[in-house]
């Protein structure tokens, strides 16, 4: 697969993103809904620790963390 060919998932799946995120959604739902998409799209996996959607919102969107260390917390937008 050629970056284009990726670039070209991650900008649908931020289309995807903006059509289905609603007030009382979990970020876990959205993470696993946000990779299941990517891989409809043709991704075959993620190499960044296996990661494929970092999911933050409220006082953890100015957060840095690896993704070896990332878990998408148990709340809801």
């Amino acid at each position: 697969m050629e970056n284009k060919d990726v670039q070209k998932i991650a900008k649908m799946t931020i289309q995807y993103a903006k059509e289905i995120i609603k007030p009382g959604m979990s970020l876990i739902d959205l993470r696993n809904d946000l990779e299941k998409k990517m891989l409809e799209l043709g991704a075959d996996s993620f190499w960044y620790w296996d990661v494929g959607a970092f999911i933050f919102s409220g006082d953890e969107t100015n957060v840095s963390i690896s993704g070896k260390h990332y878990v998408t917390a148990n709340k809801t937008i």
